[in-house]
């Protein structure tokens, strides 16, 4: 890629994508461990200096979307450090159908805004994150990396999608517990709120 004008990130997006699905694939011959899950989330931000705020309501569904997989309250701080550097430190409160679950994490991330000077509608981004999950029977750590593609399409829509791989040490299980890729469409109502819808495919290791 010689020149903004010249770059094609949606053929990155393509080839991440093909690399997870491949992945995927390779690691398991039970279909039953594949699911397709649906998220529909809330978003409402706010920015003061180098950091913004946002809270988010988000319910997921899984078991080909039939049963809910929990809904959850989410905090997030994000501090700036540079045009592509981010520290996001957050907190999320999930009720389960079985437990509550309390889960604080700790991210970077790098983004890259892609296209003509005048027209940036690409933006890729990577985040490394480290999480606890918390309930009262464990303390879980997990440690997660997602890439992500943003389409700015327009003002108000933002097509997306994304790929990642979760990694888990606890008592029970060690080693990578999930991948999921998935496309998904943000609107933006105003620069406070927005909607986000989410598809994803999967795989998980529960370590049965």
């Amino acid at each position: 890629l010689k020149s903004r004008g010249s770059q094609k990130p949606w053929l990155l997006a393509i080839l991440v994508f093909g690399i997870f699905h491949t992945i995927l694939i390779g690691q398991t011959e039970n279909p039953d461990k594949w699911d397709n899950q649906l998220f529909l989330g809330n978003k409402v931000a706010t920015a003061a200096g180098n950091w913004k705020f946002s809270g988010e309501l988000q319910v997921r569904l899984k078991d080909d979307f039939q049963a809910l997989d929990r809904w959850f309250l989410e905090g997030v701080a994000t501090y700036f450090l540079s045009e592509h550097w981010e520290i996001v430190p957050d907190y999320r409160f999930s009720i389960k159908p079985d437990k509550v679950e309390h889960r604080p994490g700790f991210g970077i991330l790098r983004k890259d805004l892609l296209g003509k000077e005048d027209n940036r509608r690409h933006q890729l981004v990577h985040q490394v994150k480290w999480q606890a999950d918390i309930d009262p029977n464990a303390f879980d750590n997990g440690l997660r990396y997602v890439f992500f593609y943003n389409y700015l399409l327009n003002q108000k829509l933002i097509p997306n999608a994304a790929a990642g791989a979760f990694y888990r040490w606890s008592e029970d299980f060690t080693g990578i517990q999930f991948y999921r890729v998935g496309v998904g469409l943000s609107y933006l109502i105003d620069v406070k709120h927005s909607l986000n819808f989410s598809y994803f495919v999967g795989f998980t290791d529960t370590g049965a």
